[in-house]
């Protein structure tokens, strides 16, 4: 007589809910602690620390003012420019970026490629080791570009990683589709244009918004290569940096009629430090949300396909 099996003490589905739920609260968890420091800067760039409110541990302004961004958009003219030098070096720099390394991508996934398995090495060997500092520093002063809007660009043209990205991605793409277009008569760069390049917009929108975060961000290339004499060519971020570090400076402006509108005669250097973070961040915040629907997917085919 066979022994009857024993129930288990709580069903698949049981499981199955527990893990969701434990799921769940994990995300809301990492959730909170990437955005409690947002909140937190948002309201200190409004007001003074101690008029902060802490109502269920979420920082609440109690003495709401403008002041901060007042003194931020007013005590320099250079805050303008800046933030035109970062919109440029972003938009052309992630233009160029993503359609070389994608050029290069398709090559490099052309299976009749003279030397591809050299070329892949050399890819995988830029990744591991670079030139250096100083080597880099001469390499640019000697195409003379030290001092010049197209050193934020023309060095960051080309991410070996994005390249093995974008061609294992390719190199998913069904041999059919593109024999099927080369029997159309379309050349390679029609086909690379055509047919690889659309079937490719997940991995390329996913490279797309790392570049353009790359761009947005980059200051240290500014402090490198570009003098205080050519300060005009600034962008936002390396702006922001010099800011910070003279906020006492930034904090004395006059600012004539606006102190008498506002009753304040100065704020603290904790929220003008807040609101330049608010300003520099604040263009990415907006765009990034509308690209996340690619991160997955797209990174995920570029990582698996191949």
């Amino acid at each position: 007589m066979q022994e009857k099996k024993k129930k288990p003490l709580f069903s698949a589905k049981f499981h199955e809910n527990l893990y969701q739920v434990i799921c769940t609260a994990v995300c809301f968890l990492v959730a909170a602690l990437c955005i409690y420091p947002l909140l937190y800067t948002l309201a200190v760039s409004f007001a003074k620390p101690e008029d902060i409110n802490y109502s269920f541990l979420i920082p609440i302004p109690t003495k709401v003012t403008l002041y901060s961004y007042i003194q931020v958009f007013t005590v320099s003219s250079f805050l303008g420019r800046a933030i035109a030098v970062s919109v440029f070096r972003t938009a052309v720099g992630t233009v160029l970026s993503v359609l070389l390394t994608a050029i290069l991508a398709y090559a490099m996934a052309r299976k009749n490629l003279p030397g591809r398995r050299y070329f892949m090495y050399l890819m995988i060997f830029i990744i591991i080791f670079n030139g250096g500092l100083i080597p880099t520093y001469l390499v640019v002063k000697s195409v003379g570009l030290l001092d010049n809007i197209w050193v934020y660009i023309f060095p960051n043209l080309i991410n070996a990683w994005n390249v093995i990205i974008i061609k294992q991605s390719m190199e998913g793409i069904p041999a059919e589709v593109e024999e099927s277009a080369m029997l159309d008569g379309v050349n390679d760069w029609q086909n690379f244009s055509a047919v690889v390049l659309p079937m490719s917009m997940p991995v390329i929108a996913a490279i797309s918004i790392f570049t353009l975060v790359f761009q947005w961000n980059s200051w240290y290339d500014a402090m490198l290569y570009v003098s205080p004499a050519a300060s005009h060519l600034w962008p936002l971020q390396y702006y922001a940096t010099i800011s910070m570090n003279n906020l006492n400076q930034v904090n004395n402006a006059d600012i004539g009629s606006l102190e008498n509108i506002l009753g304040i005669k100065d704020v603290d250097n904790m929220s003008i430090k807040m609101a330049l973070t608010i300003v520099t961040t604040l263009p990415i915040l907006c765009i990034y949300p509308f690209f996340q629907k690619y991160f997955t997917k797209g990174v995920y085919l570029g990582a698996v396909k191949g």
